[in-house]
Parts: structure tokens; sequence; C-alpha cells
């Protein structure tokens, strides 16, 4: 499945007519609202039930009605460091322009409705999003793609909302609709790491940003990240960082 570095954001647009190209592909996918657009000199709309392709470099022009949204995606342009699969997936993209929302794509456009915030802070949810979203495209009418990076989205979803709160593989596991050890092959696959480690991650970042950024005792700092008390996070910090919460706080205060 692609793994391209997709850039993602949910933009409006004018009722005046607008006309330009860009030097990147682009995806525009219903929220409300219509568009009227034509692409390389073919017209057609996108509205609930269409989406719209446009290949880097072709010039279009559209406009919106009057209250509308759209989520558009931006993709690069294959390179000599992209990879064959990938080279491949913005080859068959370029070869769409118009395509139904069918439902594998209603559900991930609810799913980036819903989780908005998430996905804008979150590179890691935005990708394994955009992975699906690309799946979905590329598979034929009636074939729905392999669900593994909706899966890792709602694992990732679950821990950045739960971070101060008791989580194991096997809770994120069914929480996500998966199995442990299918969560463990798609924390390898897509993000190089494991569930633990990744909760760590996002554990210390969290409390470095406390520390860094407010007055809180160490010891609620440490609950509030998903500590059992303030010897822990002192623990976690010192293993995976070599800082304590005293030196994040004084470096802090000195910048």
């Amino acid at each position: 499945m692609s793994t391209l570095q997709v850039a993602w954001a949910l933009r409006t647009y004018s009722e005046q007519v607008e006309r330009h190209d860009h030097d990147y592909h682009q995806i525009v996918l219903p929220q409300s609202g219509a568009m009227e657009i034509e692409v390389d000199g073919r017209g057609g709309r996108v509205d609930w039930s269409q989406g719209v392709i446009i290949p880097a470099g072709t010039a279009h022009a559209f406009c919106a009605s009057a209250a509308n949204r759209f989520l558009v995606l931006d993709l690069p342009l294959a390179s000599t460091g992209t990879d064959q699969s990938e080279a491949e997936s913005i080859k068959r993209l370029q070869q769409q322009r118009f395509f139904a929302v069918r439902p594998p794509i209603r559900h991930l456009l609810d799913y980036a409705t819903h989780s908005e915030a998430l996905l804008s802070r979150s590179s890691e949810v935005a990708q394994s999003w955009s992975t699906l979203l690309i799946a979905s495209l590329l598979q034929p009418s009636g074939h729905a793609p392999e669900h593994g990076p909706l899966t890792l989205a709602r694992a990732l979803t679950h821990i950045e909302n739960n971070l101060g709160t008791h989580l194991t593989a096997a809770q994120i596991a069914r929480v996500s609709g998966t199995s442990e050890r299918r969560l463990y092959t798609l924390f390898e696959q897509h993000l190089k790491t494991t569930p633990f480690a990744h909760v760590t991650r996002l554990r210390l970042d969290l409390a470095m940003d406390l520390l860094r950024d407010t007055r809180l005792s160490i010891a609620d700092i440490a609950q509030r990240a998903g500590y059992a008390d303030q010897s822990a996070l002192n623990h976690a910090l010192k293993k995976n960082r070599n800082l304590t919460p005293a030196a994040v706080r004084r470096g802090a205060s000195t910048s």
C-alpha cells in the first residue's frame, strides 16, 4: 500500500470563478456545499456524491456555492527518491479525474469531520488516514481496501485522547477493533515502533510541555501524563531522555 507523504487541509472557496494550476497533484473531497470545476477542459461538480483529482500542471477553473467546505489533499510528484509502489500509485491517480464518493470514502470523510483536531496535530494519524483514502481511490468499485491504516488511526486517536489513563496494548486493540498481535504489526509496519514505545513518547512529550509551559507541580504533571507518581515520571524521563523534571523546568526558565 502506498505511503505517500500527503499534505491535507480543510478549505473554503469563493463564489467567484478562479483559475490556476499547481506543481503537485491534488484531491478535492466534499465536506459541505458544492463546487463547479473544469479540469483540463472537462467540467464536473464536486458535491456529496463526487470528488475530483487534479493532476499536477493541469489548468482548472472553479467556483463554489455560498457555504462550502472541502477536504483538500496535496500529493507530491514522483521523484528519484520515490519507491516503485508509490510511483505507480501516483501514475494511477493521474489517470483519474472525477470519482464517486463510495461508502468507504464517505466513511473516511466522516472520520475526518469528527477527528479534525487530531488529524491537524498528529501527522501519524493524518498519514494513516491519507494512506487509506488513496488505497480506496485506487481500488476498483466493489473492492474494499485493506483497512489497517484506519484501524491504526483509531488506535492513535484513543491513545492521544487517553494519555492520562492506564493504557495497555490489549485495551487499545479492543477499542480499535483488532487483535493485539495485529496492533503490533500495524505499529511496526507504519510507524516503525511498538504501541508501548509510542505511548511512552507521547507521555514524555506531554510531560515536558507541561513542565516548560505551566507551574503545575511535578506530581500533578506525572498524573496528567499517565504516570503513577512523580517517581515513575522521573524514572521514565531519565531512561528515555536522560533528563529530570527539574532540569526540564530549569531549561525553560533560562531560555
